[in-house]
């Protein structure tokens, strides 16, 4: 090879015989090709490598199963529907906490396993299912609480965040008081709107005029801008157009960062209609008809001789009335109510997320809500609608209908007619004498019932899946899983209809005091006595008669 002369300068090497340069870039492309299909085979096995090594969570499957049970029992009567939701709307934020901590359980394991060499190591994800599935209970947990306005993200309680709150942070608080006072037209009535604030009214004033107590509260940053603001923070009063043609108006503007407490005093035969957005409405001593509306805040009515009309929407506001006299009617959504000592007819139609406590209420009762319909004449002693759908109630004159579920019911004391039907939950009726006819209807359920000893009726009474048992004597029979007992008990009269399934039936004597007609009381929580009868004027004393002169009978000589 050494013996070969090196090639002449400037031309290329001589190429080995059948070398072919359209071959030549064949392969160079082939060998291209292979070496892409090798990057992608690669990018694909660290692809399955990189799946093998990642666990899923157990997050996904306990979402599923958690929303499953819940839905099972709403649909099986278990769970409220309402109440769940009103729940859910408080307590939403736990089921990401829950959430949380399962994940956090997760990689604390994956920790400990990845201690061990031998063991090959992972790490743990989950899909983007799961994190849809999260996103859709804040989102529902938002808007439910948003329709029972419940404030969110609160930092303190009654605190949410909005213009008033940072106002509150930021600003520094000044406040600052305001007394007025204005002409009451006779038989004028009042109006009073306040946006942000409490409002306070009571029928005191003793000189025929309207008299207005302010409380400001400004947050602002300096003293000049909150002069100012407090400035502007003044009622409005508006006269009406002449004496006795309509009523008088008390307007507060609406100032973000500023709230005005109102305490008005205003004759006591003045209707009153009252407004409050942000704050709490007490109204005592009126005795004119009185209407309030309460959108965030709780309502407070006390000694009122008109009628009383309540709109309240706000599911963690209270409302508590007593000595009401013409009768109540309250709307809307709250949470506990406590009526007492109310004279007339009692109606109570919305969302009452609470308790609801009665006493001594001389009227009828109707309780309309999406957990129980209640229906009572009179309620001589109190009665309690609990949170959970429990009702409880004695001394109440019916006809009595109430129709519930997932609660028990005992009603003690019971005299009239009394239909109560209910499902997941326990009947325990007392009537007293005298007693009308009996209707008690269940459902997953036992039902007892104790009727006066020396009472007349009629029983029917039907268990399908339980006891039927009796302390009179009645004539039993047994069908299957069926048993069911008939007869009449003394002479007979009302009928006692008793029907259960899934439960079991008791029929009790009991030695039951009858309930006393309801005593005169002040005029204020009692129906107007019956006035007693006037006596009659005592009569002049007659005249003594003159004696009649006595004729002799005629001997019986003569007579011979």
């Amino acid at each position: 090879m050494a013996g070969y002369p090196p090639p002449p300068p400037g031309n290329p090497p001589p190429q080995p015989p059948g070398w072919d340069p359209w071959q030549q870039r064949r392969y160079m492309r082939d060998q291209a090709k292979a070496q892409r299909a090798a990057a992608k085979a690669q990018a694909a096995q660290w692809r399955y490598q990189a799946r093998a090594m990642r666990r899923g969570s157990i997050l996904a499957p306990l979402l599923m199963i958690l929303v499953g049970v819940v839905f099972l029992l709403i649909e099986t009567g278990r769970v409220d529907r309402v109440h769940f939701w009103s729940w859910y709307a408080q307590w939403w934020p736990l089921l990401l906490v829950g959430a949380g901590l399962v994940v956090l359980a997760e990689w604390a394991l994956d920790q400990y396993s990845m201690r061990d060499p031998n063991r090959p190591q992972y790490r743990r994800t989950f899909g983007g299912g799961v994190t849809l599935l999260i996103l859709v209970f804040i989102a529902t947990g938002i808007v439910s609480a948003h329709i029972n306005h419940r404030p969110q993200f609160g930092i303190f309680p009654g605190m949410h965040f909005d213009s008033d709150s940072l106002d509150e942070v930021f600003g520094d608080k000044h406040e600052s008081d305001q007394t007025l006072e204005a002409a009451f037209p006779e038989g004028s009535s009042l109006s009073v709107v306040n946006p942000r604030g409490d409002v306070t009214i009571s029928g005191t004033s003793d000189d025929g005029k309207l008299h207005i107590a302010l409380h400001k509260q400004v947050y602002a940053h300096s003293d000049s801008d909150a002069e100012s603001r407090s400035e502007q923070l003044s009622p409005q009063v508006q006269q009406p157009s002449f004496s006795g043609s309509g009523g008088v108006t008390v307007t507060m503007p609406s100032l973000e960062g500023a709230r005005g407490d109102l305490i008005i005093t205003v004759p006591g035969g003045t209707s009153t209609t009252v407004t409050a957005n942000r704050g709490d409405i007490h109204i005592a001593s009126i005795k004119g008809n009185v209407t309030a509306t309460a959108n965030r805040g709780d309502v407070d009515l006390s000694a009122i001789t008109g009628q009383v009309t309540t709109h309240i929407n706000n599911g963690r506001s209270s409302l508590t009335a007593h000595s009401i006299e013409g009768g109540l009617t309250i709307q809307g959504h709250a949470q506990d109510l406590t009526l007492a000592d109310i004279t007339g007819p009692v109606t109570l139609s919305g969302d009452f997320f609470g308790t609801t406590h009665m006493a001594r209420v001389n009227g009828a009762i109707r309780f309309h809500t999406s957990r129980a319909d209640f229906e009572m004449a009179r309620l001589d002693g109190q009665t309690e609608i609990q949170r959970d759908s429990d009702v409880s109630a004695d001394q109440v004159m019916g006809p009595l209908i109430l129709t519930t579920r997932n609660g028990n019911v005992t009603l003690d004391r019971v005299a009239g007619d009394v239909t109560v039907t209910n499902r997941n939950g326990t009947i325990d009726l007392t009537a007293a004498p005298t007693i009308g006819n009996i209707t008690l209807v269940n459902r997953n359920g036992s039902v007892r019932a104790t009727l006066p000893e020396k009472a007349g009726f009629a029983v029917e009474a039907v268990s399908t899946d339980g006891s039927v048992e009796s302390d009179f004597q009645l004539t039993g029979t047994q069908s299957d899983d069926r048993k069911s007992l008939r007869g009449n008990v003394g002479t007979g009269g009302p009928t006692v209809r008793l029907t259960t399934i899934h439960g079991d039936i008791s029929l009790r004597k009991g030695d039951i005091q009858p309930i006393p007609p309801m005593a005169p009381a002040p005029p204020r929580i009692t129906m107007t006595p019956q006035s007693a009868p006037t006596p009659a004027a005592p009569r002049a004393p007659r005249a003594p008669r003159a004696p009649r002169p006595v004729t002799p009978a005629p001997s019986n000589d003569q007579d011979r």
